[in-house]
């Protein structure tokens, strides 16, 4: 009788460790798209129990790389569908759409700099309402160098410093090692600088690749083809990532 009391306080105990230790992550970025840049490790953590969101600055409304649909408001709608369909797959919550105009200076300076500010204003109410135990975003390569990339991660990380929060929500930025296939060849990270590695399962994979069906606005049939045997022959099933750190504490000179 008391080794089965004991059991049972066991697994009471193991349940409420592994009750405690679920987290809420989230991906902020610039696209309804930019979320299959880590989609494995997204969909690994909402498997395993975690609650995963995306927030998406723009509606992406001027991508017309590989579609026939012209640039405007009928193309942004039709890439939130995609971005719903594409969270919906990987089993995390569904997208947050911010609906800012652009990131860069195609609208104008000025238009920019107040499209840059709504979006800082959106994201100091949004990541407290969130309230994530891990924010992750494109480092300072923006992924594949797009400026829009860059500024969002830029912004994520300004924020931080602006209000104090680098110790409450750990970011980190997502990073490829020199040589990655389907990565631009200038967005790399030296692996000395890699300070964490998430590994996938292949359901994770399977999942992803799934997820990349529903953005059919931005990626040709062989495109998606390609980025699926590309995931399949990587052997490593790894993403690396680096957490954005800040030394405290003053000194007096360089």
């Amino acid at each position: 009788m008391v080794n089965k009391l004991l059991l049972l306080l066991l697994l009471h105990a193991a349940f409420i460790c592994e009750a405690q230790q679920k987290r809420t992550i989230l991906f902020v970025g610039a696209h309804p798209d930019d979320e299959t840049a880590i989609s494995e490790v997204l969909h690994k953590y909402a498997r395993l129990g975690n609650k995963v969101f995306v927030i998406v600055a723009t509606d992406g409304k001027d991508g017309t790389r590989v579609t026939k649909i012209p640039a405007g408001d009928s193309l942004g709608m039709l890439r939130r569908k995609e971005s719903i369909c594409g969270c919906k797959t990987l089993g995390i919550e569904p997208p947050v759409f911010l609906g800012i105009e652009r990131l860069d200076t195609k609208i104008g300076t000025g238009r920019y700099f107040k499209e840059h500010q709504r979006f800082m204003d959106s994201l100091r109410v949004r990541i407290p309402s969130i309230n994530p135990d891990i924010i992750i975003t494109a480092g300072p390569d923006g992924d594949t160098h797009h400026s829009e990339h860059i500024v969002v991660g830029g912004a994520v990380t300004e924020l931080l410093l602006a209000e104090g929060w680098v110790e409450k929500y750990p970011l980190y930025y997502f990073a490829w090692k020199k040589g990655t296939e389907s990565v631009d060849p200038g967005s790399y990270m030296d692996e000395r600088y890699v300070n964490v590695k998430v590994k996938y399962t292949a359901e994770d994979e399977k999942q992803a690749i799934e997820a990349l069906k529903c953005y059919v606005t931005q990626y040709t049939a062989e495109e998606l083809k390609e980025e699926a045997e590309n995931k399949l022959k990587d052997p490593g099933n790894t993403i690396n990532f680096r957490r954005f750190v800040v030394k405290k504490g003053l000194q007096k000179d360089f």
